[in-house]
């Protein structure tokens, strides 16, 4: 398998390091809504939706490797790209209070609880950005290099 992660092509390389960043924007994300009062509902799916994202990383490096790129493969990548765009949606939706109160209004200003939690969402949201185009641009290639 080892030999096989050294034959991904550069789209391959980009879908794994949108997993990569999906991990690392869900542990952001996790430290922004440690504070009291600033967590979210939407937490557990956003949660969720990165394991999958990096399950289906992991997924379609074995198909690929056992069965080339194809269908199987292309459908898990349409899915992992959805799953992270998934994961903007639901960090905009559940921050969005926090930005309201912090970040256009003077309420919590000088809040340091506050500020940090707006912050960290912020800068978690475009962790996820960043995992979403770097799987989208992966999508267009294929996963291994000619073998």
């Amino acid at each position: 398998m080892m030999d096989y992660i050294k034959k991904l092509s550069v789209p391959g390389w980009l879908l794994g390091a949108g997993a990569c960043l999906a991990v690392l924007g869900l542990i952001v994300a996790l430290i922004s809504c440690s504070g009291e009062g600033f967590g979210m509902a939407e937490m557990p799916l956003i949660a969720l939706l990165s394991i999958a994202a990096v399950a289906l990383f992991v997924g379609i490096v074995f198909v690929s490797a056992s069965k080339g790129d194809g269908v199987i493969t292309s459908v898990m990548v349409m899915a992992m790209v959805l799953a992270l765009t998934f994961c903007v949606y639901f960090m905009i939706i559940g921050k969005s209070d926090v930005f309201g109160t912090v970040l256009f209004s003077d309420l919590e200003k000088g809040y340091a609880p506050a500020e940090s939690a707006a912050w960290l969402g912020v800068v978690s949201i475009v962790m996820y950005i960043v995992a979403t185009l770097a799987a989208a641009v992966g999508a267009f290639g294929s996963i291994s290099k000619n073998r």
